[in-house]
């Protein structure tokens, strides 16, 4: 028997803003804020140009392809690009760790925040409606525990995080 994906899971303030985190993170590919410090493992294809799911590098400490340090190799740019002059990226699944510090400065980002607020206020106040009568005045929602299933995103808040999304690689 398979544990409850929500077994203990308490839905307060702090759960919903995750779960908005998530939704806007899902949408555009990438963490988006607070600028953070991580290793990527990513999969190149070749070629001399690799892109990284990132809109925003502040550094990047090392680039690895196994063993071989190509740190010193590389040029990069903030939107995510790193060129590599010297040799090929390799053809390899998950064959380039990168460790880098990127993302926006929540400050930097106040629209991405408050919709972040705005989409927790809102699941936590309205959850989604999966059928509706008018005259038996009935309404059923899509739940999981009593939760909504997702946090829907307007098309209106779409067009306000096109700018942070990944444009390359994502379906949908």
């Amino acid at each position: 028997m398979l544990p409850d994906m929500d077994d203990g899971v308490v839905t307060d303030t702090s759960w919903w803003r995750k779960a908005a985190q998530a939704t806007i993170r899902r949408y555009c590919g990438w963490h988006v804020a607070p600028v953070i410090r991580e290793t990527l493992r990513v999969t190149a294809f070749g070629g001399h140009t690799l892109l990284i799911p990132s809109k925003h590098i502040v550094d990047i400490q090392a680039v690895t392809c196994g063993v071989v340090d190509l740190t010193d190799d590389i040029d990069w740019d903030e939107g995510g690009i790193l060129r590599l002059d010297t040799a090929c990226w390799p053809d390899k699944l998950g064959g380039v760790s990168i460790d880098l510090t990127h993302g926006y400065d929540p400050l930097d980002v106040p629209d991405v925040i408050m919709l972040m607020e705005t989409l927790a206020r809102r699941a936590r106040s309205q959850p989604g409606v999966s059928s509706q009568s008018v005259n038996g005045a009935s309404v059923s929602y899509y739940s999981a525990g009593g939760a909504p299933l997702s946090v829907p995103l307007l098309d209106i808040e779409k067009q306000m995080l096109d700018p942070y999304r990944l444009n390359w690689g994502l379906l949908g």
